[in-house]
């Protein structure tokens, strides 16, 4: 088997990782005790920065937090610019220094904002967002947290409020980027219908947006929460997906695995990349709780141009167009 996105370095590029949860209780980041169990949790980055090339590090509000969100957000954005200082993959000349860095080197980060239509609640919270769009946020997240895809019983159309999240997305990367680049919009969290609503909206539009599914699973013939179909739409798109690895995506290892040959044997892995989660999964796949174990299963599991797309190929490559049109 072999990925059609070609492969990718030994270290990983990961869709979605919950990088500030570890720092929980710390009063500049969370109001209190905001994540209770994550101490139990902080293994599954042991070793992370060295293992991974580049990380989409999510952040925002949490859910009933309507005294600030727009602060908290702004906050946080902080904290992720002062963990990757200097390394923040926002336009051509960021992954023009990361290409001239030594194999091995620091972990880069595109910065996620979730939450995002929740947080638009009024017109004078596009500024808001143009704000964060100006400071390097590339990836936004319709949906807050995702810990486990939808259910088939949560199946329903795209809500007025989410496609006027993706229009704002859209007019603000006009007015603010330029063409610069095309940011990310991770259709994570929604169930099937409404992601291929709002792939259709993308496609009919020509939204300078490329769709992403940072966490998916494959319950019910789904492909990362997509149908085939969609799936199919959004790579025509540049977008790609992140299978996850929490238990609640995909029970165990053979499970991700059967579900990679299955896109495989469809119509190749374009498109096809890793979303771990770590921090915000409760329970990741037995053998894969850590990005070295991770990296290690898939460079056992497939050939070397496979696991190479599924680390960090197709990834790439999907930041990449997000970021500087590459």
């Amino acid at each position: 088997m072999s990925a059609g996105s070609g492969g990718g370095s030994s270290r990983l590029v990961d869709l979605a990782v919950e990088w500030l949860d570890q720092y929980a209780g710390e009063s500049t980041v969370f109001e209190g005790e905001a994540r209770p169990g994550i101490r139990d949790r902080l293994g599954q980055v042991e070793g992370y920065l060295s293992a991974t090339e580049i990380a989409v590090v999510w952040f925002g509000p949490e859910a009933g937090d309507r005294a600030n969100p727009w602060g908290t957000a702004g906050d946080r954005m902080a904290r992720v610019e002062a963990e990757f200082s200097g390394r923040l993959l926002a336009g051509p000349e960021d992954f023009g220094r990361l290409d001239a860095e030594p194999e091995g080197g620091l972990t880069w980060a595109v910065a996620g904002l979730r939450g995002v239509t929740g947080l638009l609640r009024t017109e004078e919270d596009r500024p808001r967002l143009g704000g964060l769009l100006d400071r390097g946020v590339r990836a936004f997240r319709l949906e807050g947290r995702v810990e486990r895809p939808p259910s088939a019983e949560d199946d329903r159309p795209l809500r007025d409020e989410e496609r006027s999240a993706i229009g704002a997305l859209a007019s603000l990367a006009v007015a603010n980027l330029a063409g610069a680049s095309s940011p990310m919009v991770d259709l994570a969290g929604l169930p099937p219908r409404a992601s291929g609503e709002a792939l259709a909206w993308i496609e009919s539009t020509g939204a300078p947006l490329v769709p992403i599914v940072s966490l998916g699973g494959s319950a019910g013939g789904t492909i990362a929460g997509l149908r085939p179909g969609d799936f199919d739409r959004l790579r025509s798109l540049g977008g790609v997906v992140g299978l996850g690895i929490g238990r609640a995506f995909h029970p165990d290892a053979e499970a991700l695995g059967r579900a990679i040959e299955a896109i495989s044997a469809r119509g190749g892995l374009d498109g096809v990349a890793i979303g771990t989660g770590y921090l915000g999964v409760e329970e990741p796949i037995a053998g894969l709780g850590t990005a070295g174990e991770l990296l290690e299963w898939l460079a056992g599991r497939f050939d070397a141009v496979t696991a190479g797309g599924l680390a960090s190929g197709a990834a790439r490559a999907g930041i990449g167009r997000a970021v500087s049109g590459r």
